[in-house]
């Protein structure tokens, strides 16, 4: 046990409360006996287990709400990709399109050694060049709040995979608290 000084340090610790509530529990304890004991404390337990699972119970449906918004975000989010994609598959066909005009144009301008010719050939050549630089530009600018939608989604999916686990967390300790109720 306790020698007296160790004793002495724990009685100078606690508050004059936590004295008395000490004396109260030695006091209960020792009238009771040790049926009544064992009774009042099985329904202390039992008071504290059903606080907890309320506790979880609550967390389960706050995880639950949470949950139900990001799957309508990324309902949201994922009809504004469809949008995007959609819209960019036109210009990405001009840009292949324009490109490989392009190059047909420089192999052509390449064989004919004439000016004449050749300069009619780099005017069309150029006009492949600008359509498709204008595609590309209009491309970036789609690729870009495709980008965006993306992150939002992945963003939402690591937050999403976080509320599983806790979920998964909750459930497994109301299980074990339930299992417990039954015999406590």
């Amino acid at each position: 046990g306790m020698d007296a000084d160790e004793v002495k340090k724990a009685v100078d610790v606690e508050t004059p409360e936590a004295l008395f509530e000490r004396k109260r529990q030695e006091a209960r304890a020792a009238m009771e006996g040790p049926e009544w004991t064992e009774k009042r404390e099985r329904g202390e337990r039992e008071k504290q287990n059903s606080s907890e699972r309320e506790a979880l119970g609550q967390e389960l449906a706050n995880v639950v709400t949470k949950k139900d918004k990001l799957e309508l975000d990324w309902i949201a989010l994922d009809d504004q990709r469809k949008i995007i994609r959609a819209a960019l598959a036109p210009i990405l066909e001009r840009e292949k399109i324009a490109e490989a005009e392009e190059a047909r144009l420089e192999l052509e301008e390449a064989k004919t050694g004439l000016p004449q010719p050749k300069q009619g050939i780099e005017k069309e050549r150029w006009t492949a060049q600008d359509q498709r630089r204008a595609a590309e530009q209009e491309k970036w600018g789609w690729q870009e709040k495709l980008f965006k939608l993306e992150q939002a989604i992945e963003n939402n999916t690591q937050k999403y995979r976080a509320l599983l686990d806790q979920e998964d967390a909750a459930q497994t300790k109301l299980n074990a608290l339930q299992a417990q109720s039954g015999n406590v």
